[in-house]
């Protein structure tokens, strides 16, 4: 009989472990201090068929395999359930990363050329802001910059590949604020943002030849909370290549962020804090001071971010890593935080995950009397 309670024991913090802590739960405590979010809302793809064409042919299928996967990924509807989990947080910044324009044109010869007029197929951010106000949530944009803008490319679509038609995309970093705060209480000033000087590089088959920068990029907005200041920080830092990510993570802290306000970084760092072991540039802002708020309230419990499947549509939850994170520098204190879009009831009405990501929201309280911002 002890060894049934302690085989059932395992098994109910093995599952409580992979689910993580504080799944969905209330951040209210009542000390009143600002809440953020970070979340990484998926633009459909990974562009991993693009990244392996080898030949012409092979790059103009994956182009079109890469617009396909992004319309099965049903972009409306995840941002319908984002804005459920965001609406569920309440926080008072948020976030975002990978937040797409999607747009197309018909192709108009037997060249593949692209026609003139484009049609723009999914735009997330107004989607999302969309959604937002159905659900009786108010929030703006309060800074916002470009990763990158892919040019349009001809591509054929499955499964026959013998339909063409021409895809672009934007790819944008966005903090989003309330708006219906009492502006006496809740300040907005100072956005910045910028693109990180250490980037990767796609190359392409000819034709089209050349190389496709793929920049990684920030964006930030000074904060007035209750008459305490603090700067927010918005980035998503390279997936692919850990020594560049490294890089842009020391871009990150030096220049132009630098300020005598305490920080809040709120990021999809692609560098994971778990499991082990502790990816280097994550190990690189705890070392320069950051706090991270996720292992100073819940060290024990992983509180995996990352990923389910490419498509959106695994059955059960396949997270298995942390890399969406909240970090803080200065006088802030942790008092709660939670994982958002994790569990199946937040999945689309068509079974989809509202991202590839779950969202992280925290509540936090700021010590720092008003202030003069730093340029």
């Amino acid at each position: 009989m002890k060894k049934a309670i302690y085989f059932f024991s395992s098994l109910l913090l093995l599952v409580i472990l992979q689910t993580g802590f504080g799944t969905a739960q209330s951040l209210s405590d009542g000390k009143a201090g600002p809440r953020v979010m970070t979340y990484n809302v998926d633009e459909g793809t990974d562009f991993l068929e693009v990244q392996a064409a080898n030949g012409t042919f092979a790059f103009l299928q994956a182009v079109g395999q890469t617009i396909t996967n992004v319309r099965l990924t049903d972009p409306p509807a995840r941002m319908q359930a984002v804005a459920t989990q965001i609406v569920a947080a309440q926080p008072d910044l948020v976030s975002l990363q990978e937040v797409d324009k999607w747009s197309s044109a018909p192709v108009i010869n037997a060249q593949l050329q692209c026609g003139p007029s484009f049609t723009v197929e999914f735009d997330m951010l107004q989607e999302l802001l969309d959604a937002l106000a159905a659900q009786g949530a108010h929030y703006q944009v309060a800074s916002r910059v470009t990763q990158y803008n892919f040019p349009a490319f001809p591509g054929l679509l499955p499964p026959s590949y013998a339909n063409g038609l021409c895809v672009k995309v934007l790819n944008e970093n966005v903090i989003l604020a309330r708006s219906d705060l009492d502006p006496s209480k809740f300040q907005l000033s100072n956005p910045q943002s910028g693109q990180f000087t250490n980037i990767v590089y796609f190359t392409l088959p000819n034709p089209p030849g050349g190389t496709l920068p793929e920049p990684r990029s920030w964006c930030s907005v000074d904060v007035n909370f209750k008459g305490r200041p603090f700067r927010f920080i918005d980035t998503h830092l390279e997936s692919n290549d850990a020594a560049i990510r490294r890089l842009e993570g020391g871009e990150l802290r030096a220049l132009p962020n630098v300020t005598s306000l305490p920080v809040i970084v709120a990021m999809d760092s692609n560098a994971p804090a778990a499991p082990l072991p502790q990816d280097l540039t994550y190990t690189d802002f705890i070392g320069a001071g950051y706090n991270d708020v996720w292992s100073q309230i819940a060290p024990e419990f992983p509180g995996f971010t990352c990923c389910q499947a490419p498509l959106d549509n695994n059955l059960v939850s396949q997270l298995y890593q942390r890399i969406d994170l909240i970090l803080t520098l200065g006088d802030i204190e942790a008092q709660k935080i939670a994982l958002f879009g994790a569990t199946t009831s937040s999945k689309t009405p068509g079974g989809l995950w509202p991202a590839d990501h779950a969202g992280v929201a925290a509540q936090l309280k700021t010590d720092v009397k008003a202030a003069s911002a730093t340029p």
